[in-house]
């Protein structure tokens, strides 16, 4: 019999071919989400990165399975799918069974986080501070 983390391991490949041989396509957005799309079926969800929990991607879908399913990392066919998008990219990579973020994604991430705070700031501040160097 097989443990939870092996059933959940199991799903997400599972998920992933089944997107793949219904002819489900990722497109990453402006806003950072991924729009999943059927091209036999009409209609497309979206996915968004949930959380990370130890170097893990946890996803969210707006479809009813990734809707109930949150208690799983990869939590429907088109969270799977989105996971390999984010490998092609070079962001995430398969490892122990779950997705799980590269450091050079992370150090991106970081330094994105970063350079938002200097777009933040009042403009009396950034004068101040270009003054000061």
């Amino acid at each position: 019999m097989l443990d939870s983390i092996s059933r959940h391991r199991l799903y997400g490949l599972a998920a992933e071919i089944r997107a793949v041989e219904e002819g489900h396509n990722a497109r990453v957005l402006p806003d950072g989400s991924i729009l999943v799309k059927a091209e036999s079926n009409p209609g497309s969800y979206r996915v968004f990165i949930r959380r990370v929990a130890d170097g893990v991607l946890w996803f969210a879908c707006t479809c009813r399975s990734g809707q109930y399913r949150t208690s799983l990392p990869v939590p429907c066919k088109h969270a799977a799918l989105a996971a390999r998008r984010l490998e092609r990219e070079g962001l995430a990579r398969w490892e122990d069974g779950g997705w799980r973020l590269r450091e050079r994604a992370q150090v991106r991430g970081a330094r994105l986080l970063l350079a938002r705070t200097v777009q933040r700031r009042p403009a009396p501040v950034a004068a101040a501070m270009a003054d000061a160097a």
